[in-house]
């Protein structure tokens, strides 16, 4: 799912500093230059360039060359997973709620195949004049059998959206 956020003493003294917080929060939003942190936070070019040499010492931010001029800072994983915790809880809640749609879709159609199995020993076809395919669709296996497609139409909908949540993390 990724990888574990440990709080070293390195990270926990590089977020100590009101303007490093600062500064993540605002490559959180967008990558930005030394100079536009700068403008942004009010502060001069080389106390934000130390700032972030910090910052990148404590793997929370890294350097992006763009073109021959332009050198962009952007956040690391671990800085996006100190910055949002929820995102992790999200996606493990929604997994978790996968996992038990998929044992209910599982136990559903155990139950299905046992009643329709049932249904089938029972079912004489001659003396009541019905198949027992018309007994099973009519009888008391079809809510087992609706519950069982639900619950993996869930369990698919939930393994999604736990993807395209973890998809946003990485990004």
């Amino acid at each position: 799912m990724g990888e574990e956020i440990r709080i070293t003493r390195e990270v926990f003294e590089a977020l100590v500093s009101e303007t490093r917080i600062a500064i993540l929060k605002k490559l959180d939003e967008r990558a930005m230059t030394v100079s536009e942190l700068a403008r942004e936070l009010e502060v001069g070019k080389s106390a934000v360039h130390e700032h972030l040499a910090r910052l990148a010492e404590a793997g929370l931010v890294e350097k992006r060359a763009s073109g021959r001029k332009w050198v962009y800072y952007h956040l690391t994983p671990k800085a996006r997973g100190i910055l949002h915790p929820e995102r992790r809880t999200r996606i493990l809640v929604l997994l978790s709620s996968a996992l038990l749609a998929l044992l209910g879709g599982v136990f559903s159609g155990w139950r299905y195949m046992r009643t329709a199995a049932g249904v089938r020993e029972k079912a004489a076809p001659a003396a009541i004049g019905v198949s027992p395919e018309e007994a099973l669709l009519t009888g008391a296996a079809e809510p087992y059998l609706a519950l069982a497609v639900l619950l993996f139409t869930s369990c698919l909908l939930l393994m999604l959206l736990a993807y395209r949540e973890w998809r946003q993390k990485s990004l």
